[in-house]
């Protein structure tokens, strides 16, 4: 399977999304402004069900094009009238340019975090996340069960909504003769909403590899997103794109990307 295979499978999940019932969903709930920060706020009392598609260009010493399909749905659960948990478990499907072309899914993470309920300033959460080893095949996963803590924190206030989420993965079991995981993830966000729901971000991903040789163990994305939140009948959703160029990336990498989102959101129960 090639990336037209990608993009076929992400036009029809996007098209069943988009075609299902809204249910029961007041647009009335929150502006513009508000509704585009609760769509990049990770601890925001929605169900959200975010699809976003990823291309990059130049891979590889023949600079082959490859994309990536991730989806990574946020799931609120009520603990009390103090405390929510937040799980949220990632799906990703890539394809892998070069003469040994790959095209599969990667390992499945999870991530559970506990945050306060109604918090609107200052926004905390903090657990675990776990990776299990479910690649469709070596080139796409690590071969190990890997686990660790991750947190974030944001502050809002007006059109801003800035923080950080990062995790660390270290493994623990899985197959020995591969090599082990021990990466950070660090993802900063600085945000500016609209009234109209459009917004501009600078949200870049940004790993290191304990294990990788130190020209190789960064990977530096920098760039930005424009954005709109906004109703479609009663279903709320977001849409962004956004262009990032690699200010270090591990030999092979990407030299630059292009990414664009589509979620939908739908208020929690409590």
């Amino acid at each position: 399977m090639t990336g037209r295979h990608l993009l076929g499978l992400s036009g029809l999940l996007l098209g069943a999304l988009l075609g299902a019932p809204a249910g029961a969903q007041d647009s009335s709930l929150t502006s513009a402004q508000e509704l585009a920060k609760n769509a990049r706020n990770p601890f925001a009392e929605f169900v959200k069900l975010p699809v976003e598609f990823t291309t990059g260009f130049g891979v590889g010493p023949h600079h082959h094009t490859g994309e990536s399909l991730n989806v990574q749905p946020l799931l609120p659960v009520s603990l009390s009238a103090e405390w929510d948990l937040i799980f949220r478990p990632a799906v990703t499907a890539t394809h892998l340019p070069g003469p040994g072309a790959e095209f599969g899914f990667q390992d499945l993470q999870a991530s559970l975090f506990l945050t306060p309920a109604g918090a609107t300033k200052w926004i905390w959460g903090l657990g675990p996340i776990v990776q299990l080893p479910t690649a469709t095949s070596d080139e796409l996963g690590t071969g190990r069960w890997s686990a660790g803590p991750t947190g974030a924190l944001f502050y809002s206030n007006g059109p801003w909504l800035n923080g950080v989420l990062a995790y660390h993965l270290a493994s623990f079991a899985g197959q020995r003769h591969r090599s082990s995981v021990n990466q950070t993830y660090i993802e900063p966000e600085v945000s500016y909403g609209f009234a109209s729901g459009w917004y501009v971000q600078c949200d870049p991903a940004l790993t290191y590899d304990w294990t990788a040789a130190p020209a190789d163990a960064w990977s530096i994305p920098m760039g930005a997103d424009v954005g709109d939140a906004l109703t479609i009948g009663a279903q709320a959703l977001s849409f962004q794109i956004g262009v990032y160029d690699f200010l270090k990336r591990p030999d092979g990498g990407p030299e630059w990307l292009m990414r664009a989102q589509v979620e939908l959101l739908f208020p929690a129960g409590h």
